[in-house]
């Protein structure tokens, strides 16, 4: 026999009251954590496409969970420390080789600044720059203190990047373990009649994230190497390294990613070579860029987000103000979540139609107020 028990009842004003002020304080506490908000993001992204490799190894070859996270984790760290050893040494080395070449750029500067100073004195203008090729060399001796405080803030934004991925990378592996505790959390959440449906939602993002960073690193690996050979073209083939892996790295970054990878290549050939070498380089960056966006994106990335640019760059622009750069990246995987839920909506849902609209019209006399 049930037992009846009293239980303490809100009324209705108190709701009014504390519903909107615990929508706020929630608003503001999510404000200050929101670095750690993107952080569980990406370790729940990154948790949800190893997921596949990692079930597969569980449920077809009978390996424990954990032993299949490991081995997971271990055939992925391998591959990455691979293209870093193969990758990392030719970058120093171009580097301590572009270190060497500044003093001879420098020259090279002097000289494009005399030229700019002749052509704009013979034009008949209101304004011409007061500069003289000796300020620019000043700048560029001048400016090594600045040049070793930069390169101190950059070290510790790598450090603290590094410290994050550390995080994000750990947070993912307790997802991975502990799955099937949170999936039927997930699940149990969810009214009974609707867990079905629920699991088809999350084997649906499951599939578009993992499409969406299986085709992201494939282009960016295919750009990388564009670039590289459109660097050697234009004279850098001393850089080739460095601006490969610049172009495959900033790919990730949504539209303007494209631009910021070929503007290194374009200066070194613009330094090296000749202007006329640079016009082509920057020619044949934008239309390799044109099969990427025409090609490439649309038959390798499309199914996994599938929605209009403008949506895409309203995202990445929320996102950046919102949270930098991490906000930024975070924005096409969330478009790809999204887009995913309104089209199981849309396949899933039926709106009950209102048996009375929300507005209507009534007949009134004149000068009656409605």
């Amino acid at each position: 026999m049930n037992s009846i028990r009293e239980k303490i009842l809100v009324p209705k004003y108190v709701q009014y009251i504390l519903l909107p002020i615990a929508l706020l304080l929630g608003l503001w506490f999510v404000s200050i954590i929101r670095t750690i908000i993107i952080m569980f993001l990406l370790a729940t992204i990154l948790a949800f496409v190893l997921d596949q490799p990692v079930s597969l190894l569980h449920d077809k070859v009978r390996i424990p969970r954990i032993l299949a996270v490991l081995i997971v984790w271990v055939i992925l760290l391998a591959i990455l420390a691979g293209a870093i050893a193969l990758i990392v040494p030719n970058v120093i080395s171009e580097l301590n080789y572009l270190i060497d070449q500044i003093p001879e750029y420098t020259t090279r500067t002097e000289s494009i600044v005399r030229d700019l100073q002749r052509w704009f004195g013979e034009l008949d203008l209101p304004y011409k720059p007061d500069i003289t090729p000796g300020d620019i060399a000043g700048k560029l001796a001048s400016g090594g203190e600045e040049v070793a405080m930069r390169a101190l803030g950059f070290a510790q934004l790598l450090f603290n990047m590094g410290l994050n991925a550390f995080l994000i990378v750990v947070i993912s592996i307790y997802m991975l373990i502990d799955a099937s505790r949170l999936k039927k959390t997930a699940r149990e959440a969810f009214p009974p009649q609707f867990q079905a449906d629920a699991v088809r939602l999350f084997e649906r993002v499951q599939t578009a994230l993992g499409s969406y960073l299986r085709g992201q690193l494939l282009v960016s690996t295919i750009m990388g190497i564009l670039g590289g050979m459109i660097a050697f073209y234009g004279g850098a083939g001393t850089y080739v390294f460095i601006i490969a892996v610049w172009v495959a790295l900033t790919e990730v970054i949504p539209l303007i990613g494209p631009f910021l990878g070929a503007a290194p290549a374009v200066i070194l050939a613009y330094f090296t070579v000749s202007p006329t070498r640079a016009m082509w380089v920057a020619l044949l960056f934008l239309i390799v860029q044109q099969l990427e966006g025409h090609i490439l994106v649309p038959r390798i990335m499309g199914k996994s987000v599938g929605v209009h640019p403008l949506w895409v760059m309203f995202a990445v622009l929320s996102g950046a103000s919102i949270a930098g750069l991490p906000g930024g990246l975070l924005a096409v995987p969330m478009v790809a979540i999204i887009k995913v839920t309104i089209d199981f909506c849309r396949e899933e849902m039926v709106l009950e139609k209102w048996d009375r609209p929300l507005l209507e019209k009534k007949p009134v006399e004149d000068g009656e107020s409605a």
